[in-house]
């Protein structure tokens, strides 16, 4: 896949999880060949591995198990933001109500907690979250799943957007072709 491209479809249970985690080092690779920007990423270092890491993220499938439901949205975003750079508090905050406007959100949602949203605002903050560290590719898996249809489309419009405004690679996994375009 190359800047700006999408997707990859197939059958449930055929390997696309799978193949997204693997891409990422999430899961070990047992052969094969993961290129990122022209540079073979399955033999790296770790140390070496993380300094690629940041621009490659991964949105889960399973809304609650990506949410710490403990945690309040604002600081979940602020996690992400200070996890590869120092920031001030005050700019903590002005990123985190940047990010929410991003995917649509409104600001008074950094004080709730993830078992308060609705499925398609955790599918927002999820997005904020991994936007937070800037990166180039994400793997998005599933991200549709598990919202009706209307809120699946409005969060298939967004990332659209968000990958025309912000130059994104996506790996779309899906089991429906319609999806992934």
């Amino acid at each position: 896949m190359g800047e700006g491209e999408t997707g990859i479809v197939g059958e449930s249970g055929c390997g696309k999880t799978t193949l997204g985690r693997t891409i990422l080092r999430l899961l070990p690779a047992t052969s094969g060949s993961v290129r990122y920007r022209g540079e073979e990423i399955l033999g790296l270092s770790p140390s070496a591995f993380r300094a690629k890491r940041r621009e490659m993220q991964m949105i889960f499938q399973d809304l609650d198990a990506a949410l710490n439901p403990k945690m309040r949205v604002g600081d979940l975003l602020a996690e992400a933001l200070t996890l590869h750079r120092t920031l001030s508090p005050e700019e903590v905050r002005r990123r985190c109500v940047e990010l929410l406007d991003l995917v649509k959100l409104k600001p008074a949602k950094l004080q709730a907690f993830p078992p308060e949203l609705s499925g398609g605002e955790k599918r927002r903050v999820s997005i904020a979250r991994v936007l937070a560290v800037e990166p180039r590719l994400i793997v998005a898996d599933e991200p549709l799943s598990a919202l009706d249809v209307s809120i699946a489309a409005q969060i298939a419009n967004l990332m659209r957007d968000l990958q025309e405004n912000l130059r994104l690679t996506y790996l779309f996994i899906s089991h429906d072709l319609r999806m992934v375009d």
